[in-house]
């Protein structure tokens, strides 16, 4: 396990700059993930090196999340980054350290924090969820000091990290199944939202999709009850990382760091002409469009266009090949998300829509 300094945010000392490790019980160990993570694998790594991997992080029941700290010699707003919720997102990760690489504290104000990957056990197995409890971390905040592991490290990350944000961003992407538009996201509702608008259109995502709720156990839900002005991103996804996104995202950062008065870093300024398009909606990927029968499904329309009600989003095909069923639009919307591995299963999302402006 690392022997990193355990982090406490109060103990960052004043122009410095430094890794920490986050701890968080883990009695369950990591039981059967190297062999999960194995088959899920190419087969080029062995079981072994994969399960040396893990072990570096976890000891005596505890598992030791990184976390990246800067604090500059003059006090300030506290910026705090998350990504990594959950383990097939990439983008934020690579965002969190080309933006860490290159913070000065002697040239800051105020403090930055990042957590670049918050699920350990996803990210080893390279899924959406955590392997330990089955849970979707996005789904249980603000957690349970005493619950599963996916409670016990929201309640922690909360408690220890969250909080204590002047402003708050949570990196997210479609993850490997699914493509999505590019966004920055925000609530509207409360006194943080003015603060949490002006933030989302200085990041400088293509689009900025605003939320007149939040539905309960994300990040942001949690961080909204502490009047804490939030923000989250979602990109492309598909499995891939796209260097447009990771500009945007490594630039975005750039942005809201120059917003809160702790830094000027040179990625710093908003796209050439930069008119994002809005959209609005709940952002409850729960609720998305639907198919009910499993198979492989194609997509018949592309991200981002307008569909009338009753648009053909899609077939889903049985493994004989037969069309066994046509997914509609139930309304008019801006398809801002569709599916991208053909694989599917029976209630599984097909595609999400918003509404404009």
């Amino acid at each position: 396990m690392s022997l990193l300094p355990e982090f406490c945010i109060d103990s960052i000392a004043p122009g410095s700059k430094g890794i920490f490790s986050f701890t968080v019980d883990l009695p369950e160990g990591i039981q059967n993930l190297p062999r999960q993570s194995f088959l899920a694998s190419s087969g080029l790594c062995s079981e072994d090196r994969m399960a040396a991997e893990m072990a570096a992080h976890v000891h005596k029941g505890k598992l030791s999340i990184p976390i990246l700290a800067a604090r500059g010699n003059q006090d300030g707003q506290t910026m705090i980054v998350t990504a990594g919720i959950h383990g097939d997102e990439y983008e934020g990760m690579e965002a969190i350290y080309r933006v860490f690489d290159v913070l000065d504290p002697e040239r800051m104000k105020g403090t930055f924090v990042a957590a670049p990957i918050v699920t350990l056990p996803a990210f080893w197995m390279g899924i959406r969820s955590n392997p330990v409890d089955l849970k979707n971390m996005a789904r249980v905040f603000p957690g349970k000091p005493n619950g599963t592991f996916s409670e016990r490290l929201a309640w922690e990350l909360l408690h220890r990290l969250l909080q204590h944000a002047s402003l708050y961003i949570d990196l997210h992407s479609s993850g490997r199944n699914y493509r999505m538009l590019t966004l920055c996201g925000y609530s509207t509702v409360g006194k943080q939202s003015v603060v949490a608008r002006e933030a989302a259109f200085v990041f400088g995502a293509p689009v900025v999709w605003a939320h007149s709720s939040t539905a309960p156990g994300r990040t942001l839900s949690a961080t909204l009850e502490l009047g804490i002005p939030s923000l989250y991103t979602e990109a492309y996804g598909g499995g891939h990382v796209r260097p447009i996104d990771l500009e945007c995202y490594t630039n975005g950062l750039a942005n809201i760091l120059k917003l809160l008065d702790i830094t000027v870093l040179d990625q710093v300024g908003l796209p050439d002409g930069y008119r994002p398009r809005v959209l609005g909606g709940s952002g409850n990927m729960d609720v998305g469009i639907k198919c009910q029968c499993g198979g492989l499904f194609f997509p018949s329309q592309e991200l981002g266009v307008t569909v009338r009600a009753g648009a053909i989003l899609g077939v889903v095909r049985s493994l004989e090949g037969r069309i066994i069923e046509e997914v509609s639009s139930p309304q008019e919307g801006v398809l801002i998300l569709i599916r991208a591995t053909p694989r599917i299963y029976p209630g599984e999302n097909v595609a999400a829509l918003a509404s404009e402006g």
